[in-house]
């Protein structure tokens, strides 16, 4: 099979040609399973979700409209797959701030500029555990993945103001996840 872009292969899919979908598996495996996990933040049910979702695509392909992105498209049945997985495990991802977090005192831009590769990963990774699962796939689109706020419209049926909401509380969450974090280092690093 030679390498084709996603609306040829799905065409080929459509004129009976299966062996086809195997090409868009191939592709988006691996970023199915990341988005997965990072929403579930389990690797089994991330693996069964993303298998999930890659059925549901090639079962739903018959009705996606050919001048759309299949990425956009299908991210969305990966969102909808994860959150769908959550409800029905009733898994408790609520977040409730403390207010000591929100203290507007310290330099946090100079303390994040001292920290090396393996501590940023680090805080970054708790800064994401704070977020609930829908705010994980905005943030991770938007910023890692660069999509735009009509993008994440599309795949997550949200309006413009509800996304722009969300990625906006998401910032502040990992921001006052970050600053406690930061503020329990400097003072461990202090008491020294």
């Amino acid at each position: 099979m030679h390498e084709i872009n996603d609306t040829e292969c799905i065409r080929m899919i459509l004129r009976g040609e299966k062996a086809y979908f195997g090409f868009l598996v191939k592709k988006y495996e691996d970023k199915a399973y990341s988005l997965c996990y990072k929403i579930l933040r389990d690797k089994e049910e991330a693996r069964d979700s993303a298998q999930d979702a890659f059925i549901k695509a090639y079962e739903a392909l018959p009705g996606f409209r050919l001048d759309s992105q299949f990425s956009t498209w299908f991210y969305r049945i990966i969102y909808n797959t994860c959150l769908s997985k959550i409800r029905k495990d009733r898994l408790d991802t609520g977040y409730e701030p403390d207010d000591a977090v929100w203290n507007k005192s310290g330099n946090d831009n100079e303390a994040i500029r001292n920290l090396d590769q393996e501590d940023m990963r680090e805080m970054l990774s708790k800064a994401y555990g704070v977020l609930n699962p829908d705010e994980v796939f905005l943030v991770e689109q938007f910023y890692r993945e660069e999509c735009s706020i009509e993008e994440l419209c599309i795949m997550t049926g949200l309006s413009q103001s509800n996304v722009k909401v969300k990625l906006f509380r998401a910032r502040q969450k990992m921001h006052g996840q970050i600053k406690s974090v930061l503020k329990e280092e400097i003072h461990i690093w202090q008491t020294k």
